[in-house]
């Protein structure tokens, strides 16, 4: 397993320019720019939530925006803490987003691949 920092580092470099393409997700940098939490809408992602907090084996450390009823609108992942869990929320909603993209059969990839000299018949 990673260290968290290198996850966190690997992550920043990852989502590079695609925080504003997840709906429900901001996150939150500092000083230099560096993403160093994440913040998603329940409303959006309540069901995928739901579904990491019963995986989860621990009790996660982390914040929650509440409304003036009380009610869970946000979760706040501190990515230095969580940067694991977030790479396992980010993959779930990438493939959520790709769901319907056409796909490429294995062996159109190895064709490709051979084509661009990356790899050997």
């Amino acid at each position: 397993m990673q260290p968290t920092q290198d996850l966190t580092e690997n992550h920043n470099q990852a989502v590079s320019g695609l925080e504003t393409q997840i709906l429900g997700v901001q996150f939150l940098k500092n000083f230099l720019g560096n993403n160093t939490a994440v913040l998603i809408d329940l409303k959006e992602h309540g069901e995928l939530w739901t579904a990491v907090e019963e995986e989860i084996e621990m009790p996660l450390t982390v914040q929650f925006l509440i409304d003036a009823q009380g009610k869970k609108t946000a979760v706040l992942l501190d990515l230095a803490e969580h940067g694991e869990i977030w790479e396992d929320i980010y993959d779930s909603l990438i493939a959520k987003e790709r769901v319907f993209e056409p796909t490429v059969s294995l062996a159109e990839v190895k064709q490709l691949l051979i084509e661009h000299g990356k790899l050997s018949e």
